[in-house]
């Protein structure tokens, strides 16, 4: 079907096409793979959460898994796993493989409870909690991962390479990384660094908002005091501190490459970035606001391509999302739907279609005109705005030798056609992977003079007493208890290119070191056979 639409077509949606009637306070579309975009998870505001099909516009899961209303929804790599967070200070991972039937429950992509167990160095008692399963009787689905907090979550997200790491944002101004491996625990990320320098020690700024890099080697965490900070997910400790004003960064979004990156603020404007794929560094590009109602904005993205910029205005009294070009900055739409407040909306990965959240709970669907094309039903076909006098051609209706029409048939017959193969050039294309990791540069060997001093200096990190750097875990080639790959002491005369390069390679072993279930890109999400049998039953 990607084959047959037109690629000269617009690439933002202009009006509602449905909308599906829910209980719905967040929405968002499974970002990867073959099927991506065909569903839209929907956390609802009594804490169901619902799965759509958008072929078909029915719910094709329901999963009970929260007390109170979800506050967002987030799906895994490969679509097989898909997390909700919610005010009831509760993170469910769904698996969407199994059904209901024991015989076919796999293997939850965590270990159990003791090892779930928290080794943080983090004396935070809001950040403490424990990890919970719930077994195939229970009401939230046949198999689902509970992890506790203290506090109301107002996010959550899974490791873009790993759904057993799971990046959680509290209301009291807490992020919260959880590593539900075997071995793994629980880390309060926070930066005591205070001034506009990060000069001296002082109150701990508090997060409001968090994600991870499209690779998932760095950690970008907004403030209240307007600061973006960038962590390094192996160590938890901060990397970079960027000032991108004074008022509270509320959201941040990435596109599908990584190359941008959309803020906002509290002072009611979006700040679009362009992120260096090398240190994870941000250079300003444009800055997006509404000029005549100074509007808050309660969501904000990009299209598949990314190519535009969307914004989810938070009128009292109305629906509206603003498109803008990304690369000249230009306003290009605003959507206006119904009388009624939005609360969020998220953009097709492939699809020039936005699903928008009223405050009722009800979910549109965005969708650009398409027009009757008949000329896409035979090769050659004209259409006429008016009758015209047709030119027979002399040859138009000779009679074919039927020996040579067999033969051509018979030739046509035997040609392979791949239909399974997505052609690269084909519209809309298939969400962008991973994005691959930069070269380390090359580095000069240092001198054998400076090689002895450092091996028997007090360089970076502790010493174990006989002049050695190196733990005894180290020199035997295992990482010492509680992680799992340590990175060698900064070097001061490195690099900073290579320090860089470095420290993304050790992320991305980091995040892979126990992998999770999710591997098959081409993941769809199985209907419950049984269930819809015994609902037809009845």
């Amino acid at each position: 079907m990607q084959q047959l639409l037109n690629p000269f077509a617009q690439k933002y949606p202009e009006r509602t096409d449905a909308c599906l009637a829910s209980q719905a306070a967040c929405a968002a579309f499974n970002p990867a793979g073959p099927y991506a975009g065909h569903y839209l998870a929907a956390g609802g505001g009594d804490g169901a959460v619902e799965v759509w099909d958008t072929a078909t516009r029915r719910v094709v899961r329901v999963f009970e898994a929260h007390v109170r209303a979800v506050s967002s929804v987030s799906w895994s790599r490969n679509n097989r796993y898909l997390i909700s967070a919610s005010l009831d200070s509760t993170a469910v991972i769904h698996d969407l493989a199994p059904l209901s039937h024991p015989l076919l429950a796999p293997v939850l992509p965590s270990a159990d409870a003791r090892a779930a167990a928290s080794t943080s160095t983090s004396t935070s008692a809001r950040a403490a909690g424990r990890v919970g399963s719930v077994g195939a009787g229970a009401s939230m689905g046949p198999a689902a991962r509970v992890i506790r907090f203290d506090a109301p979550l107002a996010a959550a997200e899974l490791h873009p390479r790993n759904a057993k790491l799971v990046l959680a944002t509290l209301t009291v101004g807490e992020v919260v990384l959880v590593d539900i491996r075997r071995g793994g625990g629980r880390w309060v990320l926070a930066d005591t660094m205070d001034g506009e320098d990060g000069q001296g020690q002082g109150k701990a700024a508090a997060l409001a908002c968090a994600r991870f890099s499209r690779d998932g080697t760095r950690i970008y965490a907004g403030t209240t005091h307007g600061v973006l900070l960038i962590f390094d997910p192996v160590r938890r400790a901060v990397a970079h501190r960027i000032r991108l004003g004074s008022s509270a960064i509320k959201q941040l979004a990435f596109d599908a490459p990584g190359r941008n990156l959309v803020v906002s603020s509290s002072d009611r404007a979006l700040r679009v970035c362009d992120v260096d794929p090398r240190t994870g560094l941000l250079t300003p590009a444009h800055r997006f606001q509404d000029m005549v109602n100074r509007t808050p904005w309660h969501a904000v993205g990009f299209s598949g391509d990314g190519e535009y910029v969307m914004g989810g205005a938070g009128h009292k009294v109305a629906h509206n999302v603003f498109v803008w070009d990304r690369e000249s900055g230009v306003l290009v739409k605003v959507l206006e739907g119904p009388k009624e407040n939005l609360v969020d909306c998220d953009w097709h990965p492939t699809r020039p279609v936005i699903a928008s959240v009223t405050a009722s709970g009800d979910i549109y669907l965005w969708q650009t005109t398409s027009p009757d094309n008949w000329a896409a039903f035979a090769p050659g076909f004209e259409e006429l705005e008016e009758n015209i006098e047709y030119d027979e051609r002399e040859d138009e209706f000779d009679i074919e030798d039927e020996t040579d029409l067999a033969r051509r048939k018979d030739a046509e017959e035997d040609m392979d056609v791949d239909v399974l193969t997505p052609q690269d050039d084909a519209y809309p294309r298939r969400p962008v992977a991973l994005p691959p990791l930069p070269p380390v540069p090359a580095r000069e060997p240092a001198s054998t003079s400076h090689s002895n001093s450092n091996s028997s200096g007090n360089g970076s990190g502790d010493s174990n007493g006989n002049g050695d750097l190196e733990t005894a875990g180290e020199r035997a080639g295992e990482p010492e208890p509680g992680a799992r790959h340590t990175e060698p002491a900064d070097d001061p005369d490195e690099p900073d290119d290579v320090r860089a390069a470095r420290a993304m390679r050790a992320a991305v072993a980091w995040a892979e070191a126990e992998p999770d279930d999710d591997t098959w890109d081409a993941f769809y999400p199985s209907v419950d056979l049984t269930e819809v049998a015994r609902d037809e039953d009845e």
